[in-house]
């Protein structure tokens, strides 16, 4: 075997002080901790006993707040006055763990219940009815959705499926707004 040499000259791999190499691992080990994502991440997956138990905590006040609720007497069309209630509520929540150093954890609250709606000619005579299931007006479904940066819960966002009797379903959107506004029930379900 022949060896083959070449007529240009190896170049010398760069020498650099000790101080320059030691000065840029430093920055590079710096610059590493801003990364607060990573850090979040670790945290979730270190607590998800933490994390779980913080999303049981606004489902118990989301619970209380709905079991809260009492009939509305009001004023109604055509000179009458109306009762609306509603049923005892199921409230139901799902956590789930994400791939996402962003969101590590997505969680939701499901609220089924029922809405009766009774009339009555004068306030004292529509404050006096005791709703029954034959004053059902809807079978509705609210779903809450929830995020976690790691950090907090925070609301995402909302909907409304209504079943009424001989009409169509609806599903609507709901805003934070909406949720959180006083007399829905639902201000408990939002993270505080």
């Amino acid at each position: 075997m022949q060896s083959i040499s070449s007529p240009l000259p190896m170049p010398r791999r760069p020498h650099l002080p000790r101080t320059v190499f030691t000065a840029l691992a430093l920055s590079a080990f710096a610059l590493a901790g801003c990364d607060n994502t990573a850090d979040k991440t670790a945290a979730a997956a270190a607590a998800p006993n933490a994390t779980e138990a913080a999303f049981d905590a606004i489902v118990a006040r989301c619970t209380q707040s709905v079991a809260d609720r009492t009939p509305t007497v009001r004023a109604g069309d055509n000179g009458q006055w109306v009762k609306v209630g509603h049923s005892p509520a199921l409230v139901q929540r799902e956590v789930t763990r994400t791939e996402s150093p962003i969101t590590p954890y997505v969680g939701k609250i499901v609220i089924k219940d029922n809405e009766a709606r009774a009339t009555a000619t004068t306030e004292a005579e529509a404050r006096a009815i005791t709703l029954t299931p034959a004053h059902l007006l809807s079978n509705r479904t609210h779903t809450f959705v929830y995020s976690f940066d790691g950090e907090a819960w925070r609301w995402n966002n909302g909907s409304l499926f209504t079943k009424t009797p001989s009409q169509s379903d609806t599903t609507v959107a709901l805003t934070l707004a909406e949720v959180s506004a006083t007399g829905t029930g639902f201000g408990g379900c939002l993270p505080h």
